[in-house]
């Protein structure tokens, strides 16, 4: 059945002498993998549109029965203006691709997932950089993954316990993160992302809560075993 779509671009790998196979973060079926014929002909433009997070529009032959599903055609949705080009937005994206890509392995659909990620795009390409925005969403989107750390439990000097997923008063135990990092992981996610230009932190504050967001991920999420696109991110931002 042949089905409008939009998606948003996780990944793709090369398949055959001239096609490509895409993981796809559909709005009508979740994730997905699509196969493109023709897309690395010299007079095709679809590997510019395959981007890491570009938005698309997609049509393609759909069947519950297959796990791969043929493109008939594929456009830009929403062409970002900033973000595959200013190297701080671009930084921040590859690190961000590498968290969805392994983060969500067998999402089905979901409005509020697909809603939320698309919505952060838009925004960061229609803004100025921010250099706290990849812990905003990193934060939040622990929401839409079911794994969001309980922050009624949080009191001043606690400290988030990595692998209860909540936030502890007591003395250091093995799975919790420092003080610092628990408030500001605490404060991110109580946050929206206009205020997000109201949060000071210094690289050392910035530095720790990041590997303290993906530490959480890795002990919370079995699909994650490496995060390693974050170091040239903490470059860029030092």
């Amino acid at each position: 059945m042949l089905e409008a779509d939009t998606g948003i671009v996780f990944h793709h790998i090369n398949y055959a002498e001239s096609s490509v196979i895409v993981k796809l973060l559909s709005k009508n079926h979740g994730l997905i993998s699509l196969m493109i014929k023709g897309a690395k002909k010299k007079k095709s433009s679809t590997i510019a549109k395959l981007q890491p997070l570009s938005l698309v529009t997609v049509e393609y032959y759909y069947s519950e029965q297959k796990d791969l599903h043929t493109v008939r055609n594929l456009d830009l949705n929403t062409p970002f203006k900033t973000l595959h080009t200013n190297p701080m937005k671009a930084a921040v994206l590859l690190f961000l691709n590498e968290i969805l890509f392994k983060a969500i392995q067998q999402q089905e659909k979901s409005d509020p997932v697909f809603d939320f990620i698309q919505s952060f795009l838009i925004k960061m390409d229609q803004t100025e950089f921010n250099p706290n925005s990849h812990l905003w969403f990193v934060s939040k989107l622990t929401t839409f993954l079911g794994m969001a750390p309980d922050i009624s439990s949080h009191k001043k000097g606690a400290v988030l316990n990595l692998i209860e997923g909540e936030f502890v008063v007591d003395s250091y135990r093995k799975g919790e993160s420092s003080v610092i990092a628990s408030e500001t992981i605490f404060r991110l996610m109580g946050m929206e992302f206009d205020a997000l230009k109201e949060l000071k932190l210094t690289r050392e504050i910035r530095r720790e809560t990041l590997q303290t967001l993906i530490d959480y991920y890795q002990i919370q999420l079995e699909g994650i075993k490496n995060i390693n696109s974050h170091l040239v991110l903490q470059e860029l931002l030092e």
